[in-house]
């Protein structure tokens, strides 16, 4: 098994076409896990992001504390894994227990009140940004990319 996952991304539409269309072609997933406490309690949605995904493509649907307990006993090979979380707080509540990983791509996190842009349509709030500090500090190497193909930007540029 590899040391570390093949992507954690955190985007706020979970699986949509950008994920689809673009990552999975450009990378060779053959899973993709969501790690989200509100569609882990949805079943209506679980049934929505998988239809979403193309066939032959495994989507599993954890919450954040299903996913820290059965993640590290995963048999599934972790680089052809894409993790997506909707939130910066709940990669780092996935990084403080236990699940490990060396990058994190943020991908999507829409504008709105209390937020501002910090890159191309790429919003955050001051919650956001903190736990974003937190895993940099951790040496999580964190970096903005929308899609494969774009310039990607580095959390580490954007802050200093």
């Amino acid at each position: 098994m590899s040391q570390d996952w093949g992507l954690i991304r955190i985007d706020d539409r979970l699986i949509h076409g950008q994920v689809i269309a673009v990552w999975c072609k450009h990378r060779p997933f053959t899973r993709i896990v969501i790690v989200d406490d509100e569609v882990a309690a949805d079943p209506f949605m679980q049934e929505v992001m998988r239809l979403a995904a193309p066939p032959g493509l495994r989507v599993e649907v954890f919450s954040l504390e299903e996913a820290i307990r059965r993640l590290p006993q995963d048999a599934h090979p972790r680089e052809t894994t894409m993790i997506l979380l909707r939130s910066p707080q709940a990669a780092l509540r996935l990084y403080e227990g236990g699940i490990r990983y060396a990058a994190l791509n943020v991908g999507g996190l829409g504008s709105g009140p209390g937020r501002r842009p910090i890159f191309r349509h790429i919003a955050v709030s001051g919650e956001e940004m903190a736990a974003l500090r937190a895993l940099a500090e951790q040496g999580v190497d964190i970096t903005f990319l929308t899609v494969p193909g774009e310039k990607a930007r580095s959390f580490r540029d954007l802050v200093e």
